[in-house]
């Protein structure tokens, strides 16, 4: 039984192996089979190919003054299918194509000698391709190369005649055996002999004697002489006469197209279209779609370029807008959803290296096309990478029926229309974004005349870092809508165009060891706005005195001693005295927290924060009526209330959070101990304590709002490609913040003061035109420089200061929050009062329209620049062409 089991196997394996071999034969060895297979329609499958969608567009507030549009574009492509099998015929496709979107080709000439030798020859070429041309042509010589074997009793005559012509010839050696015998004594080398240019060799005597001298005649005449060629270039418009001469002389031209190695070196299905020029001319595009019949395989497809309309005159748009760019690799993991977990965690493991941690999303449903190709384009920064949803659209797809071999059977048949991105409809005035601009910069410009033009008595500061940036921003108080954000210095972001690739290189990445320096300083691909963080100095003293108020450390009738200087004994080290004093040395005497915010007084809300009375050594008994004050814990929980040391959560790439410090922090950062100073240092804003200039405009926003706190908004509306609205984005409370109203008052009572009787002139009633209450600030940064005390005697140490001030207007009904920050001119003459403060003025006055006083009245501050004027932005243009006849892309 065992037996015939056996038997029964061996037949049942011999019957199948005979069936394969009977089914390889007749699909490998029966041709006329194989080919009637191979075209009927039982093997022709559809193939998919992506339709792009065009880019949504992005407006300014109004609804009609364009700041990102989408240029529709003609691209010339490639279907190598639908090319001529006819190597002729293909190479006049080639050659119509070259001539009529104006790419060079190049003719060979091989050997050059023909060229001379051939008078006929020379003649052609020069009525094809012109005189120019060929005597242009430029010569390519190879470098001579061979092998062969040297006698170790050549070894040292080699070596020093690679030594002696070490500029013409390069030789490598090692050591192996010329055969498989073992020889005694020192093996022989297999030496690689260069010469370059190959024709040193032919006429330099002496270099040809010596190398016989040291290889041997029969190996010098071994070498041979290679052939040298010519290249010619031919123009676009005689590639036809170049296609024509290397038909007719084709034993020693040779026609180099690049649209021919372009198609060679491609490597895509044959359906496919092979990109070979984009953004080609209209007229072009025209051409060549009429003369579509006599040009098989080429294909002109849609698709757009970005275009800033705006940008180069007002630059500080860009940071807004940002720029689009070729999706990178990280990208394409990230955007692209995965269709299982398993497939998702391969992804992710497989770029962790490139791309680090990456959150990949799942979607079973996802079939087809991926969200994005490989060439695609996506936001780099501002709304074109945080509304990328919103205005990329989605893919279309066609249909195409392909043979055996690749070839489309039939035409494509679109299966989904592509849909076209959204548009954006920004919060942003257009108006009010240059004319804001244009106040920043003046005042920028103004800060560093005072620089370098500062008396002999404040020459260090001539030494300070020049002065050339800075921030505004504009919002509405009781939506949180920004209407304008300028960061200064700027660039246009129209750089990023692909054809200006050269001038992006050179800005970003300068050949001159000076100018990558400034770059690196001013740090151009940073929004300071919502990245840079800065101590906001006194600034912050608004948001004191709320939490102090709610907390019941002060009421708004508590009044604090205050001699301009406080004296701290420190705690550990008895004998060493710590000073905080004021920005001057004046003594303000007892003040309460409204008179405290118009003197900006330091040692009131350092009081306030840590307490005047634990190792303070200046104040009599009595004076000492803070015993712990507010302490940090309880600040950084109330500038938690007003946003600090988070992002406010707009919708832009690359917010930073800011830093409150805590006694956590800084053990688990600096490794030290919290003191009373570092309390101190953080009521005023200084010390270890960040802020970024948007979370302080919301945060001053939501005092002036009775404590409602909103997320700044930068988009208003999302609109169709017709202008409907699709969604319209209500502003956002976060919260309110937990301090009763009336203490909210008061500090706007307090703020109002510094005002109309502090120092802050510029805004003043009579001098603006405007009713305005704010909080300036100057906080110190960088490094310490030692410079002589005033009196002569000794030395001290000062920093370089910003220069901030944040305010709203109209005082009785708050429509706007005004911020602006001069980065570095702090102390320009009081730069927060007389530079930081005009600025925010004559932004207000430009939001309102009000012309200040000409002349400005007496005890004004005179001298300012004028008030920028309004200008007419340009509105939605549609851009036409040839759309019905072209193929999205």
């Amino acid at each position: 039984m065992n037996i015939s089991r056996l038997a029964g196997l061996q037949i049942t394996a011999l019957l199948i192996f005979a069936i394969l071999v009977g089914r390889l034969y007749q699909l490998q060895l029966v041709e006329a089979q194989a080919e009637q297979f191979r075209y009927t329609t039982a093997v022709r499958v559809m193939r998919y190919l992506p339709m792009r969608p065009l880019r949504g567009e992005v407006f300014a507030s109004d609804g009609k003054t364009l700041l990102a549009q989408t240029v529709p574009i003609y691209t010339v492509a490639v279907r190598p299918a639908d090319l001529p099998a006819d190597p002729v015929a293909r190479a006049q496709v080639f050659a119509h194509l070259s001539q009529t979107i104006g790419i060079t080709s190049t003719l060979i000439v091989s050997p050059a000698a023909a060229l001379d030798r051939d008078p006929v020859l020379r003649s052609d070429l020069s009525q094809g391709l012109g005189a120019e041309a060929v005597a242009r042509a430029q010569r390519v010589e190879p470098p001579l190369t061979a092998s062969f074997a040297v006698t170790p009793d050549r070894r040292a005559a080699l070596d020093e005649f690679a030594t002696r012509y070490h500029r013409l010839v390069q030789i490598e050696a090692s050591p192996e055996a010329l055969d498989d015998a073992p020889a005694p004594g020192p093996s022989p080398l297999t030496v690689t002999l260069t010469i370059s240019p190959a024709s040193a060799l032919q006429f330099n005597l002496a270099l040809r004697e010596d190398l016989t001298g040291a290889v041997g005649e029969q190996a010098v005449t071994a070498l041979g002489s290679p052939v040298s060629w010519l290249r010619i270039e031919a123009s676009p418009s005689s590639t036809l006469h170049a296609l024509r001469l290397s038909t007719a002389y084709s034993d020693v031209l040779t026609l180099e197209n690049p649209v021919a190695a372009m198609v060679e070196r491609a490597n895509i299905p044959g359906y496919q279209t092979l990109t070979i020029r984009e953004d080609i001319p209209h007229t072009v595009a025209l051409a060549l779609i009429e003369n579509a019949a006599a040009l098989p395989g080429v294909v002109i497809e849609q698709d757009y370029r970005r275009r800033y309309p705006l940008s180069a005159e007002t630059p500080s748009l860009s940071y807004i807008l940002g720029y689009i760019g070729r999706v990178n690799q990280c990208e394409l993991v990230r955007q692209n959803p995965a269709r299982s977990w398993m497939s998702g965690l391969l992804d992710s493991i497989g770029n962790s290296i490139e791309c680090g941690i990456i959150q990949k999303q799942i979607n079973p449903y996802e079939l087809g096309l991926p969200r994005y190709l490989p060439d695609d384009r996506i936001g780099k920064f501002g709304v074109e990478a945080s509304y990328e949803e919103e205005l990329r659209g989605q893919l279309g797809m066609q249909e195409v029926l392909v043979d055996a071999l690749g070839r489309p059977v039939r035409p494509p048949q679109t299966i989904k229309a592509p849909r076209d991105g959204h548009n954006l409809v920004l919060t942003i005035d257009a108006q009010l974004q240059r004319q804001t601009e244009m106040i920043l910069r003046n005042w920028i410009d103004e800060s560093e005349r005072r620089r370098q033009t500062m008396p002999d008595r404040f020459a260090y500061k001539r030494n300070y870092d020049p002065i050339r940036s800075g921030v505004a921003i504009v919002v509405e108080v009781k939506t949180g809508r920004i209407l304008a954000m300028v960061n200064w210095p700027a660039y246009d972001n129209n750089i990023w165009d692909p054809a200006r690739s050269a001038e992006l290189q050179e800005f970003f990445f300068p050949s001159d060891p000076e100018k990558q320096k400034e770059l690196a300083r001013l740090s151009l691909q940073t929004n300071r706005a919502i990245s840079g963080q800065y101590p906001p100095g006194s600034a912050l003293k608004q948001f004191d005195a709320a939490i102090a108020l709610q907390r019941g450390v002060i009421t708004e009738h508590t009044t604090i001693r205050d001699p301009g200087r406080l004296l701290v004994e420190d705690q550990y080290v008895p004998g060493v005295v710590y000073q905080y004093v004021n920005a001057s040395s004046r003594d303000n005497g007892k003040i309460d927290v409204r008179q405290a915010l118009k003197v900006s007084s330091n040692i009131f809300f350092m009081s306030v924060a840590g307490g005047n009375r634990e190792n303070v050594i200046n104040l009599k008994p009595e004076e000492q009526i803070i015993e712990k004050g507010l302490g940090i814990s309880a600040l950084a929980e109330g500038l938690g209330w007003f946003g600090f040391g988070e992002p406010t959560g707009v919708r832009l790439r690359g917010e930073e959070a800011g830093r409150v410090p805590t006694p956590a922090w800084k053990q688990r950062v600096l490794r030290s101990a919290w003191t009373t100073g570092d309390t101190y240092n953080a009521a005023i804003g200084q010390g270890n304590l960040e802020v970024t200039p948007l979370q302080l405009v919301m945060a001053s926003a939501a005092i002036a709002n009775d404590g409602l706190l909103y997320r700044p908004q930068i988009v208003r509306a999302i609109t169709d490609s017709s202008g409907n609205i699709i969604r319209e984005i209500q502003p956002e409370l976060i919260r309110r913040v937990p301090i009763d109203p009336k203490y909210l008052q008061v500090v706007r009572e307090g703020m109002r003061l510094s005002v109309t009787e502090g120092p802050n002139i510029a805004a003043r009633d009579q001098c603006s035109g405007l009713s305005i209450a704010g909080k300036t600030g100057t906080a110190e940064f960088g490094p310490l420089m030692t410079i002589p005390a005033p009196d002569g005697r000794g030395t001290r140490e000062v920093r370089q200061s910003h220069a901030w001030f944040v305010g709203f207007a109209p005082y009785d009904n708050p429509e706007i929050e005004v911020l602006v920050l001069v980065e570095g001119a702090g102390d320009m003459n009081d730069g927060s009062a007389t530079i930081a403060v005009p600025a925010v003025t004559q932004i207000m006055q430009a939001y309102f329209g009000i012309t200040p006083p000409d002349p400005l009245p007496r005890g004004c501050q005179q001298d300012m620049p004028p008030l920028p004027p309004r200008f007419s932005a340009p509105s939605a243009t549609p851009v036409t062409g040839p759309q019905p006849n072209g193929q999205r892309r």
